[in-house]
């Protein structure tokens, strides 16, 4: 089975687009055996009672609900808890995925990877701040987690016992920085990486304000000291298969 997971805040004019999307991906791979979990972060828009009118139409949706906005990572985590699949995915109610671009991901789940990420081919139509960006701070964070990964923020394919496995929380935009170095450092993993498109939302991206920034600067500098005892781990035992 297929676990995806839909973290939602306030995307009343998106959310049913995304839902299309992934079902028409879902279709497109001859993928049957899946859960969708909804997870509403506290919104305060129509996005819950769309959901709702489409969990009638298909009883594999499964909606959680957040009384109030605890973060993206803090969704992955809760869907990590209550999902079934052996495999999962989490991709953003904003429907910047196209199904396809979807499908090539959730289809390579029969080739036993352990995780499948991805990376933004089409940078000449995203921002300039955000490529200039992205150039700087992925290199960065190689070098000083000593990992070798094009892009840590794009959609995943995962293996969910090894998600099950986490002992930690992170409900910052760095969650899955922090779940890439540690698995990483202490798994011998079947990695596929594949190059993707962004339909880069022109207005309502929440990942470049002020404070969500200054999060992930302290989250930065605390994967890095957890990235010195991973290392420190490998040197005296071998990574876990």
């Amino acid at each position: 089975m297929l676990s995806v997971i839909i973290p939602c805040y306030n995307e009343e004019t998106l959310v049913k687009k995304s839902f299309v999307s992934i079902f028409k991906a879902l279709k497109y791979s001859k993928i049957s055996s899946y859960e969708i979990l909804f997870i509403d972060d506290g919104s305060v828009d129509k996005s819950l009672s769309i959901v709702k009118k489409l969990k009638k139409q298909n009883k594999k949706i499964k909606i959680l609900r957040n009384k109030k906005n605890f973060g993206v990572g803090y969704n992955f985590f809760k869907g990590i808890s209550k999902s079934k699949g052996k495999y999962l995915i989490q991709i953003p109610a904003d429907n910047s995925h196209p199904f396809k671009e979807i499908s090539k991901i959730i289809s390579l789940k029969n080739q036993n990877y352990d995780i499948v990420t991805t990376f933004y081919s089409n940078n000449t139509e995203r921002s300039f701040f955000r490529n200039l960006f992205t150039l700087i701070y992925t290199p960065f964070l190689n070098l000083i987690y000593g990992t070798a990964f094009p892009y840590f923020n794009g959609i995943t394919l995962y293996r969910s016992r090894l998600l099950k496995k986490l002992d930690f929380k992170n409900s910052s935009f760095s969650y899955q920085i922090e779940i890439f170095v540690f698995l990483y450092h202490r798994y011998n993993l079947k990695i596929k990486i594949i190059p993707t498109i962004l339909k880069d939302r022109k207005k309502g991206s929440k990942a470049f304000r002020v404070k969500n920034s200054f999060i992930v600067i302290v989250s930065v500098i605390k994967i890095f000291i957890k990235s010195i005892y991973y290392r420190m781990l490998n040197f005296f035992y071998k990574r876990k298969n």
